[in-house]
């Protein structure tokens, strides 16, 4: 009998235990038998140590592990991927806040055994009640990898989705541990998608596999408020555009991107005139610039406060108030 691959499931948390019970009831509850489970405990001070506990004692498959001290988020998922042994065919990423569908692990092995070259298997997903991640021709499922970081790159399409929507080769994992994902990015999982499909290939199933969560009190929700997705628009674009783009297509995306990102920072710099210079804030966004050799100019932030102003069908003072809407930020409780 042919050996059934094993697939790795990884779930990194901290103080979500509210949520991780379902998370775990997602993974016993798969079609896909052949798997073993480490939930990774950083340090939570909720109930989640005691419910990955229970169900530790209840299946011998799934394994408790904590890092010896408290972990930034980057470094706390690395560590979880550090228990990808030599054995494991594939790794499969989950939440604690998210959770699988039954078929989920089923549907990504059956599209990755198609082809060894696939080295990342995603699907559509379903966030809170808003599908996601479609745009990609029904009538295939593997993809070369410089064709979805190309779509990715040129706006509109963009199915790698988040952690818990993709599934990676194990081989794959193992030859960039113990730093699988680049610490410096906060969409380090993008991030790497982009580093290993330049030379390999895209698997994707045209089902909702996955189920996400939005908290409103969640690291994704306060950096959002930062314009985070702006920020690392533009950092994907620098630092892999010309790995993925033609030349033409190239300097558009990075006008584009240059364009949307600065007329965020515009919209503060124009904020910052009414309430007072927000340091972190601008020391947030140079400390990231700077992990792609990317600079703040005082030119461009001045630019996009006219595209703004102009943007604003009015005044000055309604970009302010569209901005300070958008700048409540909600406290940092999702550091996984």
């Amino acid at each position: 009998m042919d050996r059934k691959p094993l697939v790795i499931v990884v779930t990194p948390v901290y103080n979500t235990g509210r949520y991780l019970e379902e998370a775990i009831q997602s993974v016993l509850a798969q079609t896909y038998d052949h798997w073993r489970y480490f939930i990774s405990n950083n340090h939570s001070t909720d109930e989640t140590a005691e419910i990955a506990a229970r169900y530790a004692v209840l299946d011998d498959r799934i394994t408790v592990v904590s890092p010896t001290t408290f972990l930034p988020q980057g470094q706390h998922f690395n560590f979880a991927l550090g228990h990808v042994g030599d054995d494991a065919d594939y790794c499969k990423i989950l939440l604690a806040d998210d959770m699988m569908m039954p078929g989920c692990l089923e549907a990504m092995v059956q599209v990755a055994e198609t082809d060894p070259e696939v080295v990342l298997v995603s699907s559509y997903r379903v966030i809170e009640n808003s599908a996601a991640n479609f745009g990609l021709p029904i009538d295939r499922t593997v993809f070369p990898g410089r064709v979805i970081g190309r779509l990715h790159l040129i706006g509109g399409v963009y199915p790698i989705g988040t952690p818990s929507s993709v599934m990676y080769r194990g081989s794959v994992v193992r030859q960039r541990n113990p730093t699988f994902f680049p610490v410096d990015r906060y969409y380090f999982d993008t991030d790497v998608a982009f580093r290993i499909m330049r030379d390999a290939k895209f698997g994707f199933v045209h089902q909702v596999l996955t189920f996400s969560r939005y908290q409103p009190d969640s690291i994704t929700h306060r950096e959002a408020t930062l314009y985070s997705g702006e920020l690392d628009g533009l950092i994907c674009v620098s630092s892999y555009g010309q790995d993925y783009l033609d030349a033409d297509e190239y300097r558009r995306a990075i006008t584009r991107a240059r364009r949307s990102y600065f007329e965020k920072l515009g919209r503060e710099w124009l904020l910052d005139r009414v309430r007072g210079r927000r340091d972190d804030f601008w020391e947030y966004h140079r400390v990231r610039l700077a992990t792609a050799g990317l600079t703040i100019e005082r030119a461009d932030v001045l630019k996009g406060a006219v595209r703004a102003v102009g943007r604003a069908v009015g005044s000055p003072g309604e970009v302010v108030a569209r901005v300070r809407g958008r700048r409540k930020v909600a406290g940092d409780t999702r550091t996984q």
